[in-house]
């Protein structure tokens, strides 16, 4: 298949160090290099005319939600946080459905669901996640969040029907897989020797010690 002239941007690694590059995060660190896919939110969710058709369903390491590779009626592409069902060489508006929240019915699965309106999509962007649309007052959308959260939102908020594309996840197979990811081995404190760790050389069960 012909790929898009998409731009793809080249992530720096971190090992999960701060800005002074003091470790911050234990066990991260190596895992194979990642390229950012921009995503197109003008089309995605900001504007309510989509125009195009969908090629194809992209995997994106930067993500556990899949992008659609949409190809518009301009001849311009663009990448999409794409609805459950997605299919190849469907329309766009079919599976991602772009509204209002005081256009959704009460029971209606939403997901890209902005925080405040003009804003960008930030809430309900993961794999097989969903919000649910509880009640509906004159100024307000109450919501329930994936984390099971009740919050109420302006009307004027923009979403998307639905939720978002998933599938299942592969088991990783061998430890080489989860090194590929950027994890790196964790060893416990008891295994270690007195200089390396509190709970080193056999220490006694007791208050539990961290570094």
């Amino acid at each position: 298949m012909k790929s898009f002239n998409l731009k793809h941007i080249g992530l720096r690694k971190h090992g999960g160090r701060n800005n002074l590059g003091r470790i911050t995060i234990r066990h991260r660190g190596g895992g194979h290099k990642r390229l950012y896919r921009p995503i197109e939110f003008s089309s995605s969710g900001f504007t309510t005319e989509l125009t195009g058709i969908i090629k194809r369903i992209e995997y994106d390491p930067n993500r556990t939600a899949y992008l659609a590779e949409c190809e518009g009626y301009n001849r311009r592409f663009y990448k999409l946080l794409g609805g459950i069902n997605l299919n190849k060489n469907s329309l766009i508006g079919k599976h991602i459905n772009v509204i209002k929240l005081a256009d959704a019915a009460i029971g209606d699965d939403i997901f890209n669901v902005a925080i405040r309106p003009g804003q960008l999509g930030k809430i309900g962007r993961a794999s097989g996640t969903k919000c649910l649309v509880l009640k509906q007052t004159e100024n307000k959308t109450v919501i329930r969040l994936p984390s099971q959260e009740v919050k109420s939102f302006n009307n004027n908020n923009l979403c998307s029907l639905g939720s978002i594309f998933s599938e299942p996840r592969l088991k990783l197979g061998k430890a080489g897989i989860n090194r590929r990811f950027g994890i790196r081995p964790s060893v416990r404190g008891v295994a270690m020797n007195p200089i390396d760790h509190p709970n080193g050389g056999k220490t006694p069960s007791g208050q539990p010690k961290t570094p």
